[in-house]
């Protein structure tokens, strides 16, 4: 069950609970609930539940809308949706990722919302806010959102000279940025780099750069920035294409030939590319603005790094950008549509994500708040000031199964890191796989 987290907030002065003036409603009518009534608002964070709450009281104090905040952990997150379309049992408003966007989209319970915001959404960060069009509709208000970024390890980077802040990567070319920074970074014990007489993999002091077969982080950047994608515009697995191949093959090349973690220990443990960053031992780990957290305070000082825009590929540098958005279900009610559609338009302004700015979670889909949000990030020793709002992006998954299909291709893709074999004869297989899993 939810924990449910019913925010009283006072609405004597509107004479009934439940009764607010919406002023943002085409025709100003007075919204009426029933008595003690309240809309559900369900997330699956208890620290995105915690910062709305103050955000909640401000909305009820300017409508005297009642709002009850529900927290579902994650798995069960996903196992109650389904239950509660099938029962008629969903919130009024929930969160939701692209991965499990269409599959709410088809079932017809949802509110378009671009007629509900208007002219609102214009303040919106595009990049999140066009993972959540469908049928030429709008069915999301963006919360926050994430993309890949490049980190550094600053002194190691330093110390051999090399320069991390616009790393570029060539599959076709004998060398390239990439691959020179990274050799340069890896070190065993005696001070010798790979491909130097007596070099010893197996006693690396430092490492190069982060291949590792991780979706978001790595392969969707590398594939795009080639021009290749993970999936078509219709939602078909595509990864399997020339570009494809070339980036993943490549990322398992720098395994093999030492400039990253050694692929057997990466497919094993997924977070080691971090582990070993937090360690002090990799220089350059491409990663999410989801683990700044973790670095920040993890690493506490013990030694400068910095952020970076992600490698780049023939076709520049694309992060993968994903978004959390808040959707509307239509109750059927003309009523309590409007005090949803309330709720959301405060949901997309500033006050509504303020809270989630001001405390560090994700990057704010308003453009208003994005000052907030670095000025946070600043008092906690972090500059965030180089994620700039990127004009072309690797997209995550979109469509039904879409995550399963990923979920079923991962392990193929990894065959290609633990050398047992290349990325064209695993790829079309991991592609195939996928494909059926989605059908």
């Amino acid at each position: 069950m939810p924990t449910r987290r019913q925010l009283l907030l006072s609405t004597a002065a509107m004479g009934m609970a439940g009764v607010g003036a919406l002023s943002g409603c085409s025709d100003d009518a007075p919204v009426e609930l029933e008595d003690g009534d309240a809309l559900r608002m369900r997330v699956w964070s208890e620290s995105a539940a915690s910062a709305y709450e103050d955000s909640l009281a401000a909305f009820t104090d300017s409508t005297g809308i009642e709002v009850d905040l529900e927290v579902l952990g994650w798995e069960d997150y996903w196992a109650q949706l389904p239950l509660d379309v099938a029962s008629g049992d969903l919130p009024d408003v929930l969160w939701m990722n692209t991965a499990n966007l269409a599959q709410a989209h088809a079932s017809g319970v949802l509110l378009e919302i671009g007629g509900i915001v208007g002219d609102d959404a214009a303040s919106w960060e595009s990049a999140p806010t066009d993972l959540y069009r469908l049928d030429e509709g709008l069915w999301g208000v963006p919360q926050v959102w994430e993309q890949s970024i490049l980190v550094a390890h600053e002194g190691l980077v330093a110390a051999v000279e090399g320069d991390a802040s616009a790393l570029t990567c060539d599959p076709e070319a004998e060398s390239d940025p990439l691959r020179e920074l990274s050799h340069a970074l890896t070190v065993d014990g005696d001070g010798r780099r790979p491909g130097e007489t007596d070099f010893d993999p197996g006693a690396r002091k430092t490492y190069g750069f982060s291949a590792h077969p991780d979706r978001t982080a790595v392969l969707g950047p590398f594939i795009a920035a080639q021009g290749g994608s993970w999936q078509a515009e219709d939602g078909t697995i595509t990864f399997a294409s020339d570009e494809g191949i070339a980036a993943v093959q490549y990322l398992a090349d720098l395994a093999s030939a030492h400039l990253a973690p050694d692929g057997k220990d990466t497919v094993a443990d997924p977070t080691l590319c971090r582990t070993l960053f937090l360690q002090g031992k990799l220089g350059l780990l491409q990663t999410g603005t989801y683990d700044l957290h973790t670095l920040a305070e993890e690493i506490d000082g013990t030694f400068t790094w910095g952020i970076h825009p992600v490698v780049a590929g023939s076709e520049g540098a694309r992060p993968l950008v994903h978004s959390i958005a808040a959707l509307g279900v239509d109750p059927d009610d003309e009523d309590r549509e409007k005090a949803i559609g309330e709720l959301l338009r405060w949901l997309g302004g500033v006050e509504g994500q303020r809270p989630l700015a001001e405390n560090r979670l994700g990057i704010p889909a308003h453009r208003d708040l994005r000052g907030a949000w670095e000025k946070s990030w600043d008092t906690a020793g972090v500059d965030v000031s180089a994620i700039e709002v990127p004009e072309a992006v690797a997209l995550p998954e979109i469509g039904d199964r879409s995550a399963i299909a990923t979920g079923t291709a991962m392990p193929i893709i990894a065959e290609v890191f633990l050398g047992e074999t290349d990325a064209a004869e695993a790829l079309p297989r991991a592609q195939e796989a996928a494909r059926e899993a989605m059908a």
